[in-house]
């Protein structure tokens, strides 16, 4: 087994490790907890990610100009004994082992682990030698890895109060800054998206990977009923399968860099509700339908939604119950609903629940534990 490093210089030392990746969700908050630290006068070459040779942070981490240390290993696929969980347990103790020894001769003031299988080596290797090790938490319920490691952590950065994790602190989830500047734009950024400056859009998207159940639930839509125009974000692994036959109003893509600026100058979101997401829906307020992932660990995608629920901006659609028939009726009632006002950019920044400066957030707390200093436990800020 072998691990990737994408600078020659990748073991000098550095001031922070930033463990974790595998998915957008959980790669995206560190990467702009990452960007707020260069804004307190660290340079890029102090913060190097530890993470999942087979992430996204393979690909995004060297193109945004950070070191990073790919790991073999993959987490396991539930609590059943089989040939490939062993197999997989393999990879993770081969990784943690790599890990410590990178740890060992980079030797930063702190480590933050972001959570998921992709974690767990290099907040591990924190725990054994004995580095400051801090918790982001993306969702509403705590993640395996970080639920192993509470009892090791100095801080928890958590979305929202009760995620079961220790020294918590509430900072909100980290979100990018092309967030907050989408949010500031709202509609102003229809015209550079090529899009009708008063016709409803709907934005569809199920992740990096995407969603088969949305994007089946969709296409089917688009073959039995008008639908507004949808900017629909299919997916890697869903790509190969979109219809040859979808009618001009369905424009589809594989993936989108500026899918921020997308959402924040659509009408209508329909989506998974990840940790990451949640976030960004919760700031910049536009109305969503969420489909929860079924098989979400502690069902957390659906204590995700019910902030946003609750918020008055959002419905909640059950995966088994998403077909074409359901998401037209849902996208029509959702549209209905929200037309006639004058300022809708003005109605989202009043609806916004979410936290702002949830990344500045995070990084004072990163920076508390550099600095050897004890943080308050149960601060909020917004």
């Amino acid at each position: 087994m072998k691990d990737s490093n994408f600078q020659q210089s990748g073991l000098s030392k550095c001031e922070v490790v930033i463990a974790g990746g595998g998915t957008a969700g959980h790669l995206l908050p560190g990467l702009a907890v990452a960007e707020e630290l260069q804004k307190d006068g660290w340079n890029k070459d102090q913060i190097v990610f530890i993470g999942s040779a087979r992430g996204l942070e393979k690909q995004l981490v060297p193109e945004s100009g950070y070191r990073l240390w790919a790991l073999t290993g993959r987490g396991l696929n539930g609590r059943r004994i089989s040939l490939a969980n062993f197999w997989n347990l393999i990879g993770i103790c081969w990784a943690v082992v790599r890990a410590i020894w990178i740890i060992a001769r980079l030797r930063p003031r702190v480590v933050l682990s972001l959570g998921g299988y992709a974690a767990l080596p290099g907040a591990l290797g924190a725990v054994i030698l004995r580095v400051p090790l801090v918790l982001a938490e993306q969702n509403a319920a705590a993640s395996a890895t970080n639920r192993l490691l509470r009892n090791f952590a100095k801080a928890a950065a958590v979305p929202s109060p009760g995620t079961g994790l220790k020294n918590e602190v509430v900072t909100g989830n980290p979100i990018r800054d092309s967030v907050l500047e989408a949010h500031k734009l709202g509609r102003e950024s229809r015209p550079e998206l090529g899009w009708p400056r008063h016709d409803p859009v709907v934005v569809v998207f199920g992740g990096s990977l995407g969603s088969l159940r949305i994007n089946r639930a969709l296409w089917q839509a688009a073959s039995s009923a008008q639908l507004p125009i949808i900017h629909h974000v299919v997916g890697r692994r869903d790509w190969h399968a979109v219809p040859s036959s979808l009618p001009e109003n369905i424009r589809s893509l594989e993936y989108d860099d500026n899918l921020p600026k997308a959402i924040a100058a659509a009408d209508l979101v329909v989506c998974r509700p990840g940790g990451s997401t949640s976030a960004e829906l919760a700031v910049l307020g536009v109305p969503a339908i969420l489909v929860p992932l079924p098989n979400a660990p502690n069902d957390h995608q659906r204590r995700n939604a019910d902030v946003l629920v609750k918020a008055g901006f959002a419905t909640v659609v059950d995966d088994a119950e998403l077909d074409g028939k359901r998401l037209t009726t849902e996208i029509e009632r959702m549209l209905s609903a929200s037309q006639g006002s004058d300022d809708p950019d003005g109605e989202r920044h009043r609806r916004s629940v979410g936290f702002p400066r949830a990344t500045r957030n995070v990084a004072d707390l990163v920076l508390i534990h550099a600095s050897g200093k004890q943080s308050p436990n149960g601060r909020k800020k917004r």
